[in-house]
């Protein structure tokens, strides 16, 4: 009988490894954002505020991110090849907010490019549920995540949906979405 080998990576070379892949994203974002160079007048400034919101967001978005995704790894010893992948595919979406984040800041009231920020964004969020999920199977100490997932999940869905009507709407529900997962692990941690 053929025994197999168990995939245990090093934690810590996993945490670098995803602390700098977060670390070039956010770098990247802040690239799509042009000031003007032969116009310095408050018009210019207010011309360039939407790329800027955009910016704003996606970085807060990435930086919950890696704050819930710390707090989460506090929890974990090892990381098995299930936990690896989740988070590769993580980090793949990640890595496309610059893109949808720059289209969206072009021009916030075309639908479709908040749509399709918005989808970047759900399927981000899905996928930091999957790592979740996976680091649930070796910890089960992290299961009050589950509401947080739940209704931010449900905030995206509808903003879906409204973006296609008002698209700045896709601001209000990203930053409310923050505020969720921002609050949710002080309200967590503080008894």
């Amino acid at each position: 009988m053929i025994k197999r080998m168990q995939f245990i990576m090093n934690k810590e070379r996993f945490e670098a490894f995803t602390d700098a892949v977060i670390a070039i994203i956010m770098t990247i974002l802040v690239l799509d954002i042009h000031l003007p160079t032969d116009d310095h007048s408050m018009r210019a400034i207010i011309a360039i505020a939407p790329s800027f919101l955009a910016y704003i967001v996606s970085f807060t978005i990435l930086a919950v991110m890696w704050v819930n995704h710390h707090n989460l790894f506090l929890h974990v010893k090892t990381v098995n090849h299930k936990i690896l992948y989740t988070n590769i595919f993580l980090l793949f979406w990640a890595t496309l907010l610059p893109a949808t984040t720059a289209w969206f800041g072009s021009d916030i009231y075309s639908s479709t490019a908040a749509w399709l920020y918005a989808v970047n964004v759900i399927v981000y969020n899905i996928s930091f549920s999957m790592v979740r999920n996976e680091v649930l199977k070796i910890n089960d100490r992290l299961k009050h995540l589950y509401i947080t997932e739940i209704a931010s999940l449900i905030l995206n869905i509808i903003a879906l949906f409204i973006v296609f009507f008002w698209p700045p709407f896709i601001m209000i529900s990203l930053l409310m979405d923050i505020l969720l997962w921002s609050i949710q692990p002080v309200v967590r941690h503080k008894g």
